[in-house]
């Protein structure tokens, strides 16, 4: 951090420097002294989009794992065994050193120079990223991080944060409503997520802001006033205004979505879909959707297999789906073969379609077979509908609990439909919605709903909502440990793996061996640098007992 923290000064001096200079006729335009309020945030917004992906070395990749969306070989996700050595340098480094530092920056130019448009937007991005920093770690570095000069910046209070997270995002529209501002300048194609549309910046500051007091409803960090205000006020009312980042076709340079490129362009796969995700799904588990098949299965979820033959003995296969379990120490676990598993589809990533054709080729699936063009989903419409149907169903908003969670699913079901058509596949990919089975998933979810007590309704929210956020894991990490929603794979019970799907025993029958797990992770290490560089920072976090604020 100390390095990092030098090199931001000195970025700073350059600026100040720049500016004392402005009429130097001598200044050579192509190399300029200061930086461009203009191109600083393209590749902010898309940095933000990587962090949150399933990359390998992003913080959906981990997310995923600890709610069970994905399934991974690696033992810091696969064991819970995370640490702050081997798992949280990526994680930390990726906010602080990349998006942070920038953030700063364009709110401090956007401030001096009047752009008050971009000083919103640099606001709302530090509110995101912030509370979800506080989401995964608790008390970090926030009100010296970053500040040239402080090269051990204190680790402030983690509900302190939240509710500064809360003032930047009350600020950020005000921003927004100020169109009087000096050298005032309306973003537009350097926006990647708005194009410039101020009224859509509002609408995802306010339901972003929503989404934090969801969060800490417990907690007593403002008024039930200020939430029947939102519900009453501008949010997120459509997927065109959802807070997206999207991503481009190009392969040179490479802006196509960092996990479509990771899984179809590497030599090895990185994700397995988690067996517990897809039983739910296909309505095979036994406590919650049972018979209800979920219609979003082959736009999640592609085989690269057609006829049920494997390259290897595979731990996890129902027909051609074949996957790994969390926690297993099967004898097949890792031996299944690239061009066997199981992958990420068109929308998560901008993969394949599963139309049943398997992989093109003996190596298995490729960037030929996708485009990885489809956004990084942030806080999308259908995200709002959930944070309201949850809030009816906690009995902090009134509503009709059962109309808002049915448009919640069939939002759901629209976003997939919206992905793809914004794709740019070259397959012929056919709609969700109006096609009937959207119709027969609801329904299915909702005779469930209606039969259940009131916290077999919460259950049913949380699980849509978790089912909805493939693709966006690090909410639904917030949402489990608040909640205990949705019910997770339990490793250590051998009920949660049918063995009728199973083979992964010494002789290739009966049920996988697993390994006893650690405790669920409350929340994250600090990265072990950070703590010994830092002669502000607090001792290592324990992390099965140490929660966040909101965790009550």
């Amino acid at each position: 951090m100390k390095r990092l923290k030098f090199l931001l000064l000195a970025t700073v001096i350059v600026v100040a420097s720049g500016c004392e200079d402005f009429l130097d006729i001598n200044r050579d335009p192509n190399n300029p002294s200061e930086p461009n309020i203009q191109q600083l945030l393209p590749g902010i917004q898309s940095t933000v989009g990587s962090i949150f992906s399933y990359d390998f070395g992003a913080v959906g990749y981990a997310a995923s794992a600890f709610t069970h969306q994905l399934s991974t070989r690696q033992p810091e996700y696969d064991n819970y065994g995370i640490t702050g050595s081997s798992f949280a340098v990526t994680y930390w480094t990726s906010f602080y050193a990349g998006a942070l530092q920038d953030v700063e920056l364009i709110i401090s130019l956007g401030e001096e120079t009047g752009n008050t448009y971009y000083a919103g937007i640099g606001k709302v991005l530090k509110a995101y990223l912030y509370s979800t920093m506080v989401d995964l770690w608790g008390d970090i570095p926030f009100s010296e991080a970053n500040v040239p000069g402080i090269a051990s910046p204190v680790f402030d209070d983690d509900e302190a944060i939240y509710g500064s997270c809360l003032d930047l995002l009350d600020a950020a529209v005000i921003d927004f409503a100020d169109e009087e501002a000096e050298n005032l300048v309306t973003p537009g194609d350097d926006d990647l997520i708005y194009n410039g549309d101020v009224d859509s910046w509002i609408a995802a500051a306010n339901t972003i802001k929503l989404k934090l007091m969801v969060q800490v409803q417990d907690v007593d960090l403002y008024d039930q006033t200020e939430v029947d205000a939102l519900l009453d006020g501008t949010l997120i009312s459509s997927w065109g205004e959802s807070f997206n980042i999207p991503y481009g076709p190009s392969s040179t340079p490479d802006d196509r979505h960092p996990a479509f490129v990771a899984e179809y362009g590497g030599g090895q796969i990185s994700n397995y879909i988690s067996p517990w995700l897809y039983e739910i799904m296909q309505g095979v588990n036994p406590d919650i959707l049972t018979g209800v098949t979920d219609p979003r299965v082959p736009y999640y979820f592609v085989n690269q297999i057609t006829d049920g033959t494997t390259e290897n003995p595979p731990e996890y296969q129902d027909g051609n789906f074949v996957s790994i379990y969390f926690g297993s120490t099967g004898l097949n676990r890792d031996h299944a073969g690239r061009a066997t598993f199981t992958m990420m589809g068109i929308y998560p990533c901008g993969g394949k379609y599963d139309d049943g054709t398997g992989r093109s080729s003996g190596g298995g699936l490729t960037t030929t077979d996708g485009t990885g063009v489809v956004p990084q989903r942030l806080v999308t419409y259908a995200d709002r509908l959930y944070l309201e149907a949850e809030l009816i169903a906690q009995g902090k908003a009134t509503g009709d609990l059962r109309a808002v969670l049915e448009s919640a699913i069939y939002e759901s079901l629209k976003q997939v439909d919206f992905v793809v058509d914004g794709s740019g596949t070259t397959q012929t990919v056919p709609a969700i919605s109006g096609s009937g089975a959207d119709t027969a998933y609801v329904d299915g979810v909702l005779a469930e709903f209606d039969a259940g007590d009131a916290d077999r309704q919460l259950e049913i929210v949380m699980t849509q909502k978790w089912i909805s956020s493939f693709g966006t894991s690090h909410d639904q990490y917030t949402d489990y440990r608040r909640t205990g929603y949705p019910v997770m794979f339990d490793p250590e019970d051998p009920s949660m793996a049918p063995g009728g799907f199973v083979s992964g025993g010494p002789d290739g029958t009966g049920p996988v061996p697993v390994q006893r797990t650690r405790a669920y992770p409350l929340s994250w290490p600090y990265y072990n640098d950070e703590l010994t560089l830092n002669s502000n920072a607090p001792e290592q976090k324990t992390i099965a007992t140490d929660g966040v604020f909101w965790d009550k």
